[in-house]
């Protein structure tokens, strides 16, 4: 049998939430039993992008983005087998494109939906994708990049932050490759990808050394397939960033070097190499168990699931920019950090915010009124079993505890704030934001 703390980390770093009955569900069998588990999203069916938000509504443009975010965000909460929606989480923080700049949600949810349904492919075919999309040529300017004035913003981030990183081409690589990529454009009119011949450049271009007419798809095939030492680099860089999302920052060399042969290995599945990251014992150390701090995406959803409320009731959008994370927006190409990059007085301050919006929609109706007829630490383990945070550590419970006991000493016979506020001072707990 797997132990419980084990799966309920692997339920919170793949699931968003360790929901007890998950855990009690995968604790019966090995580790390698529940990793295949989690990543078999056939529970999930066939996700697909709600009806109104496929076509672009140029007089409800914002009410669509609106949509989207809480679409996405409930579908995070709610799906069978909710890892499909955080490996579409990490792709979109890694091929980043911004709904404030492309400006229409029907490209950013089909972007969004590749995300979903290729997220566990292959990372070859997946970049080939991305090129091609209409978010993706708007955001990075390739559906404008032309023979005589090349455009190099894709070209830039090909090789900077999606395949190689910095250090591994030169500009002169970037120049050329932004010729190479000449006349794949954006039809203003189709509003689709569209390749232009009048607009490609075809004259001889050099490329990491190897001069000929090169084609702005070739580019890719040549980083990710024919050139073994520019795939290996991009595998590593690859490697890395999963490690970092799902288990801890800054992972050793010799783990990055293995998981990215193996990855190679299996010509850049990313399946394969999502699994190994799953399986090896250093995922499930004490240094992964409290290596992240919850984003407020995960946050969020996380309430979400724990409380049966929407993003909607919540008007989750109202505050994600103060917490500093709105999904379809990221804050640049470099996408979201992660740890200290949520340790501001801002973001905490928005989580603040939150937490007292989701504390006054469980409060309303009478909610919660049992607990003034329950001891101090009573309702402070009620509360923490709700929120599914127990055990706390012994010095979040006293600080609890100790918290409450003031609040309804000072209440006059009136623990209706002193309730309301256990429940914020709960969401807004260590466990809550870097569960172990």
């Amino acid at each position: 049998m797997a132990d419980p703390a084990d799966i309920a980390h692997l339920l919170r770093r793949t699931e968003f939430v360790a929901r007890q009955a998950r855990v009690t569900e995968l604790e019966a069998g090995t580790i390698a039993a529940a990793v295949t588990n989690v990543m078999d999203f056939t529970a999930n069916a066939n996700p697909q992008i709600p009806a109104n938000l496929v076509t672009h509504d140029s007089a409800n443009s914002y009410g669509q983005f609106i949509a989207a975010h809480n679409w996405w965000l409930d579908s995070m909460a709610t799906r069978p087998r909710p890892f499909q929606e955080k490996m579409t989480l990490f792709w979109h923080g890694h091929f980043v494109s911004e709904w404030e700049v492309v400006s229409r949600t029907d490209h950013m949810m089909s972007q969004n939906q590749l995300f979903r349904t290729s997220g566990l492919g292959n990372f070859l075919a997946l970049t080939h994708a991305m090129a091609l999309q209409p978010a993706m040529l708007i955001y990075l300017s390739n559906g404008v990049n032309v023979k005589g004035t090349p455009n190099q913003n894709f070209a830039r981030e090909l090789l900077e932050l999606f395949t190689l990183g910095v250090g591994n081409y030169a500009e002169d690589d970037v120049a050329e490759a932004a010729r190479a990529w000449t006349g794949h454009n954006y039809n203003t009119t189709t509003k689709a990808y569209e390749f232009r011949p009048t607009r490609h450049d075809t004259g001889d271009k050099t490329f990491f050394g190897i001069t000929r007419n090169w084609d702005g798809p070739e580019t890719i095939n040549e980083i990710l397939s024919v050139n073994t030492a520019k795939q290996l680099i991009a595998a590593k860089l690859i490697a890395k960033k999963l490690w970092e999302f799902l288990a801890y920052p800054k992972p050793a060399a010799y783990i990055v070097d293995e998981l990215a042969a193996l990855f190679v290995l299996n010509n850049l599945e990313i399946r394969p190499l999502v699994e190994a990251i799953l399986n090896r014992p250093e995922f499930y150390s004490a240094e992964a168990k409290q290596g992240l701090v919850r984003t407020p995406a995960e946050w969020v959803v996380n309430l979400l699931a724990r409380t049966g409320l929407t993003s909607a009731a919540i008007n989750v959008q109202g505050y994600s920019e103060a917490m500093g994370q709105m999904v379809f927006n990221p804050p640049n190409v470099a996408g979201w950090k992660n740890n200290g990059y949520w340790m501001t007085t801002s973001a905490l301050s928005g989580r603040a915010n939150l937490a007292k919006r989701v504390a006054g929609l469980l409060r309303a109706n009478g909610g919660f009124d049992g607990l003034y007829a329950m001891s101090v630490a009573d309702s402070v383990d009620y509360v923490v079993n709700y929120f599914g945070l127990a055990p706390l550590a012994a010095s979040s419970r006293t600080a609890l505890i100790n918290a409450h006991q003031a609040e309804r000493g000072a209440s006059n016979g009136s623990n209706s704030r002193a309730v309301t506020n256990l429940l914020i001072m709960t969401m807004l707990t260590g466990e809550m934001n870097v569960p172990s």
